[in-house]
C-alpha cells in the first residue's frame, strides 16, 4: 500500500524533480518505508511514490520499470492474483525482475494494453504508468474505488495523487469551494464523485482508466456490474458457492510479509470474516475492536465473547467523548467534510491497530452493500407496497404509523423513481434550518445553476445495471455512490493515516459478479437482511451472532454537539467571525440550529455536524 503522485505536461512548463518530491513528501504516512521519484527524459512526466512495504519487502522498490526502461510505474494497492498473471506473462517471454505484485501491471500493459491488464486484475489499486515510447500517461483505479486517485488540470498540466494534499503541494493551484459539491454534501451527507469539495479537483471514477497523450485526456470504463439474475441455483447451491467464493477471497487477501489481523465487532460481517481468516492461519489471529463508553453504541462485550468463540487474541480500545478532540487531525486525513462523525472512532480504531503492531488489517466493509444489510433496504421494501396509495392516505400513514424519520419522509413524498427515492433515504434532515443554512450569495449561485449535476446523474446509472429489481437497483446504485465516496473513502484515508493497509474481502469483484446472478430474496428475505451470509455462517459463528440484527458503527456525536460548550477548537470554528470569514453559512441560522439541537429538537445532529465539519475543513484547506 502506497501513496502515488505526479504531473504530466500537456503543453505546459517542463517538470522539475523538486516538484514531484514536494508532492511525495505530503504522502509519507501512506508509505513510510521507501520513496522514489521519476522524471522523463523530456521532463514531460514526473511520478512520485511513497511505499508501505507489504509484498516483496526487500526487492519491490518503486518506481518500477520494464526490461528496456521504456515503461515506468508507481502503484498503490494489491494485485491478489499476481502469481497467476506472472505465470501467464512469463509464458509470453516477459522476465519480471522482482516478486512485487505491482510489476505484473508493467508487463501486463506491454502484453495486453491498459484495458487488457485491468480486466484481469483482482484486487484494490490505483496506479500511474508512463509509456516513454508513446509519451502516454495511464491512470487507473480499481472496480469499487477502494483506493483513491485524484486529478486536476491547471495551466497546461495534469496533476494526480492518492490524496488531495499532494496536488495542493503546488501553491499555484486554486482552492475554491465547489458549491455543487457543498449542496450535495448537505443533501446526502457526503460529497458524491467525481467531484470533491475543491473546485477543479476530481476523483477518477472507479473501474475507469485515464489516458493523457498528445495533449489530450480521455477516460474509459473497463468494468461494469450488471444483474443477470439467471443462475437457476437452489438456495443450498447458492450458499455453498457463496461461501466458497468468500473463502477464496479471504485466502487471496492473506498474502503478506508483515503482521496481519482483523477488525472484529460483535456482528455478522466481521465475525464471519474473522472466522474464515482464523481457519486459514496456522497461528492465533490478532483482532481489534473499538468500544464506546456510552450505552447503546457499545458492542465490546459481544465482540469479546465472539473472539473467545473463534479463538483470537482480542485487543479492545474504548472511544470516549474526549476523542472528538482528534477531529481536526481526522479532517486533515479525510480532506473532505461529512455530515457525520463516524470517521473519529474509525481513526482511533486504526490507530489502535498500529499500536498493537499490525500493518495489514482485514475488515468487513462491503457486506451490507453486497447483500442489502442497511435499514433502508428493508424499509424501502415495505414502503414500496404503499407507494400506489392515494397521496392523502400515504401522508396519513406516514404521520400515524410507527416508523423512522427517513421512512416517514420517503412514504410522504411517494417518489417512485428508484435513484431519487434512494436520495430521500440518505437525505440530511434540515427543516426550517436547512432552507436558510447557506449565505444569500451561495444560495443565489446554487439557484442560478439549476438542478445539482452530481445528484441528477444518479437515475441514468440505473440503466447500466440491466435489472428491474428494486433491491438490485438500489444495491447497484449504492455501490457506485455511497459505498465509494463515504464507506471506502473513510476506510482508505483513516487506515493510511496510520500506515495501515486495510483489505476488504467482501469487495472482491468475483464475489459480486456471482451475487448479481442470484435472485433478490437470497439477499433480503422478508425481514432478514444478508440472508445468504447468515446461511453461509452456520457452524462458523454462534447462533446468537448469526441471527443478530445489524447495529452498525456509529459515533455519539449528536450528544457531544448538544453540550453547553464545545471544545475551544469547535467553538472557534462555529463562531460568527469564522462563519463570516468562510462565507458559506448564515451565522444567525447556525446559532439557531445550535440552540434547537441543545433544546432536544430531533434529527438535527447531522446538519450541525456537517456545518462543523465544513468549517474545520475550510480552516485547514481554504485560502
Amino acid at each position: 500500500m502506497c501513496g502515488i503522485s505526479g504531473i504530466v505536461a500537456l503543453g505546459g512548463n517542463p517538470i522539475e524533480p523538486t516538484e514531484i518530491e514536494a508532492q511525495a513528501n505530503t504522502l509519507i504516512h501512506r508509505g513510510p518505508n521507501q520513496g522514489g521519484v521519476f522524471v522523463s527524459p523530456r521532463r514531460d512526466c514526473g511520478l512520485g511514490i511513497r511505499r508501505l512495504s507489504i509484498i516483496d519487502v526487500a526487492g519491490g522498490r518503486q518506481p518500477l520499470t520494464s526490461e528496456d526502461g521504456s515503461v515506468v510505474l508507481v502503484y498503490n494497492g494489491e494485485t491478489y492474483n499476481h502469481r497467476s498473471l506472472r505465470a501467464q506473462l512469463e509464458a509470453l517471454g516477459h522476465r519480471p525482475r522482482t516478486h512485487s505484485d505491482g510489476e505484473v501491471v508493467l508487463h501486463g500493459y506491454e502484453a495486453w494494453g491498459a484495458a487488457g491488464i485491468l480486466q484481469q486484475m483482482r484486487g484494490m489499486f490505483a496506479f500511474a504508468l508512463w509509456d516513454e515510447t508513446r509519451r502516454r500517461l495511464v491512470l487507473a483505479r480499481d472496480r469499487f474505488g477502494i483506493k483513491p486517485l485524484y486529478t486536476a488540470r491547471h495551466n497546461g498540466r495534469l496533476y494526480f495523487a492518492s490524496e488531495i494534499k499532494a496536488i495542493l503541494a503546488r501553491p499555484e493551484l486554486p482552492r475554491r469551494v465547489n458549491l455543487a459539491a457543498l449542496q450535495a454534501l448537505f443533501t446526502v451527507g457526503f460529497v458524491p464523485g467525481p467531484a470533491t469539495l475543491f473546485e477543479g479537483i476530481f476523483k477518477l471514477p472507479p473501474a475507469h482508466f485515464l489516458v493523457a497523450e498528445a495533449g489530450n485526456v480521455r477516460q474509459e470504463r473497463y468494468w461494469a456490474l450488471t444483474f443477470a439474475e439467471q443462475s437457476g441455483l437452489s438456495e443450498a447451491e447458492a450458499v455453498e458457492q457463496f461461501l466458497a467464493l468468500l473463502r477464496d477471497s479471504v485466502r487471496l487477501r492473506l498474502m503478506s510479509e508483515v503482521p496481519l489481523g482483523t477488525l472484529l465487532s460483535g456482528g455478522l460481517d466481521s465475525g464471519a470474516l474473522t472466522a474464515l481468516v482464523q481457519t486459514q492461519l496456522p497461528r492465533r489471529l490478532k483482532t481489534v475492536l473499538i468500544g464506546f463508553d456510552q450505552p447503546g453504541y457499545d458492542e465490546s462485550p459481544r465482540a469479546l465473547a465472539l473472539a473467545r468463540f473463534i479463538g483470537t487474541e482480542h485487543q479492545p480500545v474504548t472511544f470516549t467523548a474526549r476523542d472528538f478532540d482528534d477531529y481536526p487531525t481526522v479532517m486533515r486525513a479525510l480532506e473532505e467534510p461529512q455530515c457525520s462523525a463516524t470517521a473519529v472512532p474509525i481513526y482511533r480504531l486504526y490507530q489502535a491497530c498500529r499500536q498493537v503492531g499490525l500493518t495489514v488489517v482485514l475488515t468487513g466493509e462491503g457486506a451490507d452493500e453486497l447483500l442489502g444489510g442497511y435499514h433502508w433496504h428493508q424499509g424501502d421494501a415495505l414502503a414500496r407496497r404503499l407507494l400506489l396509495l392515494p397521496g392523502w392516505l400515504r401522508r396519513l400513514a406516514a404521520a400515524s404509523l410507527p416508523m423512522s424519520a427517513a421512512a416517514r419522509r420517503v412514504l410522504a413524498r411517494g417518489e417512485r423513481e428508484p435513484a431519487r427515492r434512494f436520495q430521500h433515504w440518505l437525505e440530511i434532515p434540515g427543516g426550517e434550518f436547512g432552507s436558510a443554512l447557506f449565505t444569500a450569495g451561495v444560495t443565489a449561485e446554487l439557484a442560478a445553476a439549476g438542478p445539482n449535476p452530481l445528484l441528477a446523474s444518479w437515475p441514468a446509472r440505473l440503466a447500466e445495471l440491466q435489472t428491474t429489481s428494486p433491491l438490485h437497483q438500489m444495491l447497484g446504485l449504492e455501490a457506485q455512490t455511497r459505498m465509494v465516496d463515504f464507506i471506502n473513502f473513510e476506510v482508505d484515508k483513516l487506515s493510511m493515516a496510520h500506515s495501515i493497509e486495510a483489505r476488504v474481502p467482501y469487495l472482491d469483484h468475483k464475489l459480486w459478479e456471482f451475487c448479481a446472478t442470484l435472485p433478490p430474496q437470497f439477499k433480503l428475505k422478508g425481514r432478514v437482511e444478508k440472508y445468504l451470509l447468515r446461511q453461509a455462517s452456520r457452524g462458523l459463528l454462534p447462533e446468537a451472532t448469526r441471527r443478530r440484527k445489524k447495529l452498525g458503527l456509529a459515533a455519539p456525536y449528536a450528544a457531544w454537539l448538544a453540550t453547553e460548550r464545545l471544545p475551544d477548537w469547535a467553538e472557534a470554528a462555529l463562531s460568527p467571525g469564522a462563519l463570516r470569514q468562510a462565507g458559506l453559512f448564515n451565522p444567525e441560522t447556525v446559532l439557531r440550529l445550535r440552540r434547537a439541537h441543545r433544546a432536544g429538537q430531533p434529527n438535527l445532529g447531522p446538519l450541525l455536524m456537517g456545518v462543523l465539519s465544513t468549517q474545520v475543513w475550510h480552516e485547514l484547506f481554504g485560502q
